[in-house]
C-alpha cells in the first residue's frame, strides 16, 4: 500500500485531571446558581435587578426574571454544565471568564453608584457578587484540567522493494 497517510489525535494526562475539572466545575455552577437568588447589595436579590444594573449606576429592579443579572448568572452556570461534555475544558474557561466579565461590570457600577469610593462600595457588596466572583474563578480555573489533546505527525509506509521520493534523493547524495 503506496502513501497512506495517517495523523492521529492522543488524549494525554492521568484520568485524576478529569475527576478534578469535573469536581471543580460542579462546585462553580453551584456557586452561581446559589448566587443568583441571593443579595447583590442593600436590598437587592439577583433575580430581581435588572441587566441595565451592569451599564448603569443605581440598581434597577426588574419584574421579568429573564431580564435579571440572575437568570444571565444561571445561564452562564448551565454553559458551565453543559461544558462538562467536552474534555478537553475549553467551554469551561469560557463559562468562568464570562462569569468573571459579569463581576467586574457590576463591580464597576457599584463603584460609580457608591460615590467613587472603593471602600464603600466593597461594604456594601454582598454575598451574590462575591458567589459570582469564586464561582467563576473556579470555572476559570477548573477549564485548565482538561484533556490534552497531541496530535502525531503523519507517517508514510510504502511498498517493499520500492522506495519512496525521499528515499531517492536520499541516495542520490549518498553517492555523491
Amino acid at each position: 500500500m503506496t502513501g497512506a497517510a495517517k495523523e492521529a489525535e492522543l488524549e494525554s494526562g492521568h484520568p485524576a485531571r478529569q475527576v478534578v475539572r469535573m469536581a471543580m466545575t460542579l462546585i462553580g455552577v453551584v456557586a452561581l446558581v446559589a448566587g443568583a437568588f441571593v443579595d447583590w447589595v442593600a436590598q437587592r436579590v439577583g433575580d430581581d435587578m435588572s441587566l441595565k444594573a451592569l451599564v448603569a449606576t443605581g440598581f434597577p429592579a426588574r419584574g421579568d426574571f429573564v431580564k435579571t443579572v440572575g437568570a444571565l448568572t444561571i445561564l452562564i452556570a448551565l454553559v458551565g454544565l453543559l461544558a462538562l461534555v467536552d474534555r478537553t475544558g475549553w467551554l469551561t474557561r469560557l463559562a468562568g471568564a464570562a462569569a468573571l466579565v459579569v463581576f467586574v461590570m457590576f463591580a464597576v457600577q457599584a463603584y460609580r453608584t457608591y460615590g467613587h469610593d472603593m471602600g464603600t462600595a466593597y461594604h456594601h457588596t454582598r454575598a451574590g457578587a462575591w458567589l459570582l466572583l469564586g464561582g467563576g474563578a473556579v470555572l476559570l480555573i477548573g477549564g485548565f484540567f482538561g484533556a490534552r489533546v497531541v496530535t502525531v505527525p503523519a507517517t508514510v509506509k510504502t511498498e517493499r522493494g520500492k522506495r519512496s521520493k525521499r528515499g531517492k534523493v536520499a541516495a542520490r547524495e549518498s553517492k555523491a
